[in-house]
């Protein structure tokens, strides 16, 4: 899958990092890129190793791996500086190093992901926002657990649950016509449920008043107004 870079002297282009994250507040936290230390650009240059630049970065383990693109290279101490979800995936507050290796990867044709909250089905079209979002990306490894921030919902984590070709694991997906498509979200059978649950208690008058009345059948929580006018409008 990976193609892998070789220094003459034998040495593999692979650098041994401490690793940090961006703060809490920071747009880069929904992307997949990481600020390197200058000299790793002189590496790569020095290689002749030309753009774009993907690397594989790994916790000192050797376990837990992910790949990631560049923000910038300017810093000056031998620190990596990486997204929250990329430092919580990687279990990098047990890590005293990273290692990070220069790779290249194939142009991905599709993706597909798995939302962890039913929020995101609250958007008005919610695969051209998905498409909108993920440009802040240029790279994509299955099983990644990336965040997406979107304007109406805000933040939203997803799972990488397929990658197109099917047998890559990695794609790069930067000037690509990527296809994308998603998951039913984490929790949409038990909402579905918990909103079918709520009609059980409650009896909406046929009047013809334009606020209709509501009887109790029995005691019973309430789950919120649109659940009842939605329930409301498919009887009418």
């Amino acid at each position: 899958m990976f193609s892998y870079f070789f220094r003459s002297d034998s040495q593999s282009s692979d650098w041994a990092l401490k690793p940090s994250k961006y703060p809490k507040n920071s747009e880069n936290n929904y992307t997949s890129k990481v600020l390197l230390p200058h000299y790793v650009l002189k590496d790569l240059v020095a290689f002749n190793i030309q753009p774009p630049y993907v690397f594989e970065i790994s916790h000192e383990n050797g376990i837990y791996k992910t790949v990631c693109s560049v923000l910038d290279f300017l810093l000056d101490d031998d620190e990596v500086v990486v997204p929250s979800w990329m430092f919580e995936q990687l279990c990098l507050d047990t890590a005293d190093k990273v290692f990070l290796k220069q790779i290249e990867i194939e142009k991905g044709e599709g993706v597909k992901l798995l939302p962890h909250s039913v929020e995101f089905l609250e958007l008005e079209n919610h695969k051209k926002e998905l498409e909108k979002t993920l440009t802040n990306y240029h790279v994509l490894s299955y099983g990644d657990e990336i965040l997406l921030y979107f304007e109406e919902i805000g933040k939203c984590r997803f799972t990488v649950t397929k990658i197109y070709p099917e047998h890559l694991d990695v794609i790069y997906i930067v000037d690509t016509d990527l296809k994308v498509d998603f998951d039913e979200p984490l929790g949409y059978k038990e909402k579905i449920e918990s909103e079918k649950t709520v009609m059980k208690y409650v009896v909406v008058g046929n009047d013809d008043q334009p606020i209709k009345s509501l009887n109790m059948k029995k005691p019973g929580l309430f789950f919120g107004w649109d659940n009842l006018r939605n329930s409301n409008e498919k009887t009418e």
